[in-house]
């Protein structure tokens, strides 16, 4: 029985970066199917009351300094800071959220992800939009309608109970970070 996996991301979270790499293997390991989800990560942060992690300094210089270089380097993935960080990605997530194929969001998410967290280019400018998903993605992006539709994933995505990214869920069942997709899998192992 394939089981669904709900990812909640947003292209400029580091962590969701280095889950995103890890899920194609989930999936296959687990015979279950992964379904992105994009959600504007200063938005959930905003209807919970949360703050991003690197407000706190110290914190700021661990993330940065050692534990992304370290982890990226574990999953054997390129990393590299973007001078453009944080980068405001809600037209790109609002862009995402135009692509109805799940196999293609992840594709197109993978390639922003690489760029971002891989080159360390910003990816959050219309010609990046344009070139990565298309003219109909960037339109649907400065719409009313990409906005509602962004608004109620990351509104889908408080209600479900995330305070901030990646998170990936099974059914009701909540795994937060990167560095619990080994958990993930044992649990998709045994449903």
């Amino acid at each position: 029985m394939t089981h669904q996996v709900e990812f909640f991301y947003d292209i400029v979270s580091p962590y969701s970066y280095l889950a995103a790499v890890q899920l194609e293997e989930l999936a296959q390991q687990t015979d279950s199917e992964i379904l992105w989800q994009p959600m504007f990560l200063p938005g959930l942060f905003k209807l919970i009351g949360n703050q991003p992690p690197q407000t706190l300094p110290e914190r700021k210089h661990y993330l940065f300094e050692q534990d992304l270089p370290r982890m990226a380097r574990f999953l054997q993935v390129p990393y590299n800071k973007p001078e453009s960080f944080p980068s405001n990605t809600v037209y790109l997530m609002r862009a995402l959220m135009s692509i109805k194929d799940n196999r293609q969001r992840m594709e197109k998410s993978l390639a922003l992800y690489e760029l971002y967290w891989g080159e360390g280019q910003d990816v959050a400018t219309d010609q990046v939009i344009l070139s990565v998903l298309g003219e109909e993605a960037l339109e649907f992006a400065k719409s009313d309608q990409g906005k509602a539709v962004l608004m109620d994933n990351t509104q889908r995505a408080a209600d479900k109970g995330a305070f901030g990214a990646p998170t990936l869920f099974v059914g009701d069942e909540m795994f937060f970070g990167c560095d619990r997709i080994p958990q993930l899998k044992h649990h998709l192992q045994r449903l």
